[in-house]
């Protein structure tokens, strides 16, 4: 006798009629479009949410995840200026002695 419990009976049983049937239509071509085009309009909608989110962040003056980076990226760029006019600050000052 089957030691299987009757919902995983259902299961297996509905598993090995369908599965063939979906393992065939998710290699074809209409597929593969269909997936393309999710993306697509996938990525439409998240950057106009995006685009939208930071319409509303800058109305209420707030920063947004670029703004952000972009300072980021600036205290870098004078981090690294600062490392190099303290280093050769540190050279004249070692050619006086």
């Amino acid at each position: 006798m089957d030691e299987r419990p009757l919902w995983r009976r259902a299961f297996d049983a509905v598993d090995a009629d369908l599965a063939p049937r979906v393992e065939r239509w998710v290699r074809t071509e209409q597929f593969a479009d269909g997936v393309a085009l999710f993306n697509r309009l996938n990525k439409q909608a998240r950057e106009a949410a995006e685009e939208l989110n930071r319409q509303a962040l800058h109305f209420w003056n707030r920063p947004t995840a670029s703004d952000v980076a972009d300072l980021k990226r600036q205290l870098a760029a004078m981090d690294r200026q600062l490392r190099k006019l303290t280093k050769q600050l540190g050279e004249s000052q070692r050619g006086d002695d």
